[in-house]
């Protein structure tokens, strides 16, 4: 019995910075990028799976404010071109 989990990107939504006048390294000078994936666990072997759900995430500039900048290599190429440009 071995349990595959998949995910699939569903889409990414860019929400403009709260507040235009904040410090450069506060996350509220910032546009947000929010995140859907779709989570799949399933195993053949099992018939009450696969189990689906869905996440959300959201993705500011920084870690933190006034901390290291998010990396997002390990997103989906959109997302990490949508970062490129926004937060660049």
């Amino acid at each position: 019995m071995a349990i595959t989990k998949t995910i699939e990107f569903i889409k990414a939504d860019v929400y403009p910075a709260f507040d235009s006048s904040a410090a450069d390294t506060a996350n509220t000078k910032h546009p947000t990028i929010r995140v859907d994936e779709s989570v799949t666990l399933d195993d053949e072997t099992d018939d009450t799976l696969p189990l689906v759900t869905t996440t959300t995430r959201v993705l500011t500039k920084f870690v933190s404010d006034g901390g290291a900048s998010t990396n997002v290599s390990s997103e989906n190429a959109l997302v990490q071109s949508i970062a490129g440009a926004i937060w660049s």
